[in-house]
């Protein structure tokens, strides 16, 4: 199972954050966002804390965000070119589109990675979406509404990102995402801001290495 950690905090906010996901090495697969994506100019903070993490051989994906295309085909590509900056293995596409419509546009900006793809529309889009990625997030939301939503395996390359997990809860959330979906996240970490930081478990693990 492929562990997705959307790693949404500063290197200099939060520098155990980013020691702890090195730590954990090849077992998870850091999501990367400078600012909204790869941001305008270099970050020299971002380059020395991918530059941690590649040595760790954690593999890296670059935050795009297509805006459910609502963003021009030339902002997202200036962001898929842009991403070479730094050292990342593939792209995370947030807030992508669903329906049947927009697949084209989205295998457009899927072949211009090189590398792995994973989707997130946070929902089940139109099967054929499937096809495009190594990962597809089918689900991004709060552990109370991943309960009610699933009760049986999920697609064979879905992923889901479920967050606000009670600590006491954290291993049958853990078992529950093994059985349901290909990779994704168990987080305790909650809204306002569930990808500013790292779970506890990974900080847990970090201490304990």
């Amino acid at each position: 199972m492929t562990t997705l950690l959307p790693l949404y905090v500063h290197p200099l906010v939060d520098p155990d954050a980013w020691q702890a996901v090195a730590a954990a090495g090849p077992s998870v697969t850091a999501i990367v966002n400078v600012h909204d994506g790869p941001g305008e100019m270099i970050d020299e903070a971002y380059l020395d804390a991918t530059a941690l993490l590649q040595a760790a051989h954690v593999p890296m994906l670059g935050y795009v965000d297509l805006g459910y295309l609502q963003r021009s085909e030339n902002a997202i590509t200036r962001d898929l070119t842009a991403w070479h900056r730094y050292p990342v293995d593939g792209v995370f596409f947030d807030q992508a589109p669903t329906d049947r419509t927009a697949l084209d546009a989205v295998a457009r900006h899927a072949e211009q990675t090189g590398g792995m793809v994973v989707l997130n529309p946070g929902t089940r889009p139109h099967r054929d979406y499937a096809q495009l990625a190594d990962l597809i997030c089918t689900f991004e939301g709060p552990w109370r509404s991943h309960r009610r939503l699933f009760d049986a395996p999920d697609w064979p390359n879905a992923a889901h990102l479920i967050y606000g997990v009670p600590a006491a809860e954290l291993a049958d959330a853990h078992a529950r995402l093994a059985d349901l979906a290909a990779g994704g996240l168990v987080s305790d970490l909650d809204l306002p801001l569930p990808y500013c930081g790292v779970p506890s478990w990974l900080r847990t693990a970090a201490v304990s290495r």
